[in-house]
Parts: structure tokens; C-alpha cells; sequence
């Protein structure tokens, strides 16, 4: 097990050993690279240019957000006994400790879900101070962009966020959001050229967590990044928190959180990918729990997914604005192995999902691809895996019809039967628009 300990002030950090990792969190104190690694260097500037105040939980929050994404991301898989399921053990510090200890054991269980590692915590008090507004012009227009704004929404850049962008701020939606997005390196201008198609106004949050690891580990991290999410959601609650500061109305509580129904549940398409092996980034099962303990702890928000019934190419085929989406399908990322090269591989399963949405509403431009023709990918060992599970999946479920239980191997779904019925429905329409477009490519 590996033990990570964090805190802002780099003299309150232990030496690094194999089995122990300190790390600096924010960029409060200089910075060496030869004693310890870094994450979220920039994040509370990012937070006092808001202009607004925010509450001390929503930076306890934050904090053990990108403690969890930094360990996740200086960990390395291939470590773990199984070369998969790591065990590590955090050690963050806290403005209320006694708070987050008694939700300990419930974080560790909803982050082993997501994940498919083991977490454990230890919570400390913190000497840090909360970060205060800045008194500046940015803050000042920050802080008044806020205005008026009753909802915070998920916008990655990725084409499933396009799609919720345009359908709130083109349509006729009740809804006025700030849009809140990670700045991966590369991310940024894809998702400006997206924004340019919004008609509304909108706010913006935009952060990054910059994980720099120490010269004792030769610059190796993980890729897999199962845990990214809930440091997405983490700082949405953070949006939420100087919404109803700017408003004063502590009524606002909702997080859009746009993904299509089949990438939500994203049932394992072979025995060996069950668990972590699928993502669960946004699965109901880990929302709900999420929700739940954000709830004890004091955050009363509801996270929201109007399209966790809709497939992708329903989600193109049915946006408002059909012209804003075609605009914004060359220009969004879906790829799961965009940050390695920076083109979509179109091969993956996001990318073989998102192609196939793509011929299922009938456009035409796409974004290019690193591999297009699927003709060739069939004879290509090191990148076909991902089309032959999504072909030996769609093989066996034709075979048995067994929809129900290969809906409840992705993990824990809910209980009421019209969901669960809309759910099964949702993922055999997803499964045949993938069918249909590798079937109308199989010359190509």
C-alpha cells in the first residue's frame, strides 16, 4: 500500500520513500520537484478570481478531489499485485475533520466502485486558509457573470457536453448555466471554438489540477484516470457553492451532468473487462451515492442526466439546434487516447460509439481519425481488441437476449422497474447503432 500525504505548506511533508508519496497541493509555497510532486498548482487562484466567496466545505471538497486525482494519476497500475487494483492511502488535510472522517468508509466505497482500486483516508486539520475573493476587474466581471445564473453544467469539450451546451443555451430551457470545465492541455481551444456556438449567455469555470510528479519517480504516471470524474463533479459543487453566493439563494442545487445513456452504464463487452475495466464515470449507482454523501455532509445538489435514456445518436439526431451541432462534431473530443497524440484514435470504444452516432444522425463531417478505415483495423493486432469485443458482444446478446443481465454487470442499477426497462431498451438501441454503422463499413 502506498501512502500519500498532502498539504499546501511543503515543510509539512515527509520525505518520499517507495512507499510513501508527499505531494503539494496548490501553489502557496515554492515548489521543489526533487523532494515532492505537485497537483492543482493554480486552483485557488482560480477560485478567489471568481469574485465570490465560497464555503469552507466546497474547498475541503476540492482539496480531496485533486488529492484523489493526483494519486490516482503518480500511482502506477501496473504496481498493484493484480497489475490493475491498487491500494493506497491518503492523508488530507481539512477545515472540519470530524465532518469527512464519519464519511470516510462510505468516499472509500464509492471511489472503489469508480475506480476499482482500494482508498483509504486519514483527515487532518489544515493550517491553511480558505482563499478569500480577489478585488479585481477579472473577479469583479468573474463575480458578475455569475448573476442570474441557477444551474452549473459539466463541458468537457467532448461532443455528448456540446450537445447539453447547445440544447440549454439554444433552446428554450429554464436552465442558466456555468459551464465547467477541466483545461486538459490540448482541451482549451477545442472547447472556445464550441462555446462560440452557444446563443446565451453563460458563465465559465474553468480549471485545471496540472499534476506534476517528482524527479524520484522519472516523470511515470498512470493513464487510465478511472477517478477523473469526481473531481469534474467536485468542482461543479464548488460552482454550485458561488452560484448561491453571487445569488444569495441558496435554493440553487443543480448539476447537469450531459452523457449519453449507453456510455453512462457502459456494460463490460467481454468477462474480462468487468469492473474498472468499463469506466463508470458517470454511472447512476456512482451519482446517486455521490449525491448522497454530499447531502450528509451539507451540500444539497442534485446531479442531473437528461440523456441518461438517449443514445449518442440520439442525442445528435434530437438536439435543438441542428446546425450548432453539426459545427461542433468536428470540433469535440471523444476519444479515450486524445492526450497521448492529440487525434482520436477511432478505434476505442468512445470513438466506435461516437462514429456510429455520427452515421445514426446522418452527418457528414467528422472529426479525423487516426484510424478510419474499419476494413483495415480488423488486420491490425495492437488496436483491434476494442472492435471485436463490441462485434463478440453484439454476437452473444443477438444468441441469448439477455439484455437485463448484461445491463446488471456494469454495476448496481435502480430498483424501479420502468427505469430499469428504459434502461435496457437504451443500451439494446445503443449496442444497434454500433451494429449498423460497422456493418455499413465493413468495405470501407
Amino acid at each position: 500500500m502506498t501512502k500519500f500525504y498532502f498539504n499546501d505548506n511543503p515543510n509539512q511533508l515527509p520525505e518520499y520513500s517507495e512507499s510513501c508519496h508527499p505531494v503539494q497541493l496548490f501553489h502557496t509555497h515554492e515548489y521543489d520537484e526533487k523532494k515532492h510532486s505537485l497537483a492543482s498548482r493554480g486552483l485557488l487562484q482560480t477560485v478567489r478570481d471568481l469574485g465570490v466567496a465560497v464555503e469552507p466545505k466546497a474547498i475541503d471538497l476540492i482539496t480531496i478531489a485533486s488529492a484523489v486525482t493526483a494519486a490516482d494519476t503518480f500511482e502506477l497500475r501496473e504496481k498493484a499485485e493484480n497489475a490493475w487494483s491498487r491500494q493506497m492511502h491518503l492523508h488530507i488535510p481539512v477545515s472540519d475533520p470530524n465532518i469527512w472522517d464519519a464519511e470516510g468508509a462510505q468516499l472509500s466505497s464509492i471511489l472503489n466502485f469508480l475506480t476499482g482500486d482500494q482508498w483509504m483516508f486519514t483527515f487532518e486539520q489544515t493550517s491553511m486558509e480558505i482563499p478569500k475573493p480577489k478585488i479585481s476587474k477579472l473577479a469583479k466581471y468573474k463575480a458578475k457573470t455569475l448573476l442570474g445564473k441557477n444551474a452549473v453544467c459539466l463541458f468537457s469539450g467532448g461532443l455528448d457536453s456540446a450537445v447539453g451546451a447547445i440544447d440549454i443555451l439554444n433552446g428554450e430551457s429554464d436552465y442558466k448555466p456555468l459551464l465547467v470545465s477541466h483545461a486538459y492541455r490540448g482541451d482549451g481551444a477545442k472547447q472556445e471554438q464550441i462555446k462560440t456556438l452557444l446563443s446565451s449567455p453563460f458563465a465559465e469555470l474553468s480549471y485545471s489540477i496540472s499534476p506534476h510528479i517528482t524527479k524520484f519517480c522519472e516523470g511515470k504516471t498512470d493513464i487510465s484516470m478511472r477517478g477523473r470524474s469526481f473531481n469534474f463533479l467536485a468542482m461543479a459543487v464548488l460552482g454550485i457553492s458561488a452560484l448561491r453566493s453571487a445569488n444569495s439563494d441558496a435554493s440553487i442545487k443543480t448539476i447537469i451532468v450531459p452523457e449519453n445513456g449507453y456510455i453512462s452504464i457502459n456494460p463490460p463487452l467481454t468477462r474480462r473487462r468487468i469492473g474498472s475495466h468499463s469506466t463508470r464515470t458517470t454511472h447512476p449507482n456512482f451519482l446517486q451515492r455521490l449525491e448522497e454523501l454530499l447531502t450528509r455532509i451539507g451540500f444539497d445538489v442534485k446531479f442531473v442526466n437528461p440523456y441518461q435514456f438517449k443514445t449518442k445518436g440520439e442525442m445528435l439526431a434530437e438536439c435543438v439546434d441542428q446546425n450548432a451541432i453539426k459545427k461542433a462534431v468536428p470540433l469535440s473530443v471523444s476519444c479515450s487516447h486524445w492526450h497521448r497524440e492529440h487525434i482520436q484514435c477511432g478505434h476505442c470504444v468512445p470513438c466506435l460509439i461516437r462514429r456510429a452516432s455520427v452515421h445514426h444522425a446522418g452527418f457528414d463531417d467528422d472529426a479525423p481519425y487516426k484510424t478510419k478505415r474499419l476494413k483495415t483495423l480488423v488486420k491490425e493486432k495492437g488496436t483491434r481488441d476494442d472492435l471485436q469485443a463490441v462485434q463478440t458482444a453484439i454476437l452473444r446478446l443477438k444468441q441469448t437476449n439477455s439484455y437485463k443481465s448484461w445491463l446488471r454487470k456494469s454495476g448496481p442499477i435502480p430498483l424501479d422497474k420502468s427505469v430499469r426497462n428504459a434502461l435496457e431498451a437504451m443500451i439494446k438501441r445503443g449496442l444497434m447503432e454500433v451494429e449498423v454503422f460497422i456493418e455499413a463499413n465493413k468495405t470501407s
